[in-house]
């Protein structure tokens, strides 16, 4: 099928092959596709994201023409981010991944600016002043003294730069829904495993198909209370990429007690951001605590830093409860200070 073929067939609802749409994405990503038919193309994928094979088809090119790069350390790393949508909550993926690398694991996060809430990973690092850095060296780096590290955008696959430049001045939240939901699936950097949270059932269930496909190991989680986090509220499911079946996760069997799903709201930047840092003193809300607990255990298990969710979980809640992921947060914050003021002096 011919490239302006396969575009019309997206475009009228219908599912070309895998195949098709991965030459698709070869001659887009060469700068050969005229710009509105690309608008097009990522409209009415973003408006039906029920087809894995069209999701597996963007992740396969990305994946094969721009393989995820091993920096020193980060094969032993482990990613905790979602695919964005659902219930708006505080940046709990975020904040969880300061607790990981205080109870003894390695963190390389990827995310972006906020898709269903005010406030998105990105906005939070880059107003901690620890925005990812375009220099793999200097990632590599921080990775190996402080445990953990940021992707940063620039880092990304040219063809995101080039989609969203495609769909400007349209807001490539909305029309790019279709790429941000892969996100966690086209992180730039190799990794050991990805806490990868959904907040759909169907996206559940795609995450979980393309990652085993395709050999990206991966913990897909989602709460049944419509957010792409493990929640200590309500009743949770995760699967790994190397299972066929799900498993569903009380929260109380880990001793952790059911709350006000309500106390897990963010807000503004400033509202998130103090939220954040209460939690990693170990004087945040006990919701939300044991919600960043949870998730951070997750990701300890995924990582291999722990011998099971419980295991990870309690790690979790032992490390915040002495505010050790907040003097991690400072160890991150003066390392990227000195290394900018070091970089200041070499140009």
């Amino acid at each position: 099928m011919k490239p302006d073929q396969t575009a019309a067939a997206v475009i009228a609802g219908n599912r070309p092959a895998e195949a098709d749409m991965i030459a698709y994405w070869e001659v887009t990503d060469s700068g050969l596709r005229p710009k509105a038919e690309t608008v097009a193309v990522l409209a009415a994928l973003s408006a039906n994201t029920s087809n894995v094979e069209m999701m597996r088809s963007f992740v396969s090119y990305i994946r094969k023409t721009y393989p995820p790069i091993a920096l020193d350390g980060s094969p032993r790393a482990v990613n905790i981010v979602g695919t964005g949508g659902g219930r708006s909550t505080f940046n709990i993926s975020t904040t969880a991944a300061f607790v990981v690398a205080a109870a003894g694991g390695r963190v390389l996060k990827s995310g972006s600016s906020a898709y269903s809430s005010s406030v998105g990973s990105g906005d939070i690092l880059s107003a901690l002043g620890l925005a990812g850095s375009s220099c793999d060296a200097f990632t590599e780096d921080m990775l190996g003294h402080t445990g953990m590290a940021f992707a940063s955008a620039t880092r990304y696959a040219p063809i995101c730069k080039r989609l969203a430049i495609a769909a400007m001045p349209l807001n490539f939240k909305i029309i790019g829904r279709f790429v941000n939901a892969l996100g966690p699936m086209i992180c730039p950097y190799e990794v050991r495993g990805s806490v990868v949270g959904t907040s759909t059932l169907g996206l559940f269930d795609h995450m979980h198909k393309i990652s085993s496909s395709l050999g990206i190991g991966s913990l897909i989680v989602h709460s049944e209370e419509g957010v792409d986090e493990l929640l200590s509220v309500g009743t949770n499911r995760f699967v790994s990429s190397d299972s066929s079946e799900p498993q569903m996760l009380y929260p109380t069997d880990l001793g952790l007690q059911d709350g006000d799903i309500d106390a897990l709201t963010g807000g503004d930047l400033h509202i998130n951001l103090a939220i954040m840092k209460d939690i990693l003193r170990g004087k945040g809300h006990k919701t939300c605590t044991q919600t960043v607990a949870l998730n951070a255990g997750a990701a300890l298990y995924a990582g291999g830093f722990a011998n099971n969710l419980q295991n990870g979980t309690d790690m979790a809640l032992e490390c915040l409860a002495d505010g050790a992921p907040y003097r991690k947060l400072e160890q991150a914050q003066a390392y990227v200070k000195q290394g900018t003021r070091t970089l200041e002096r070499v140009a």
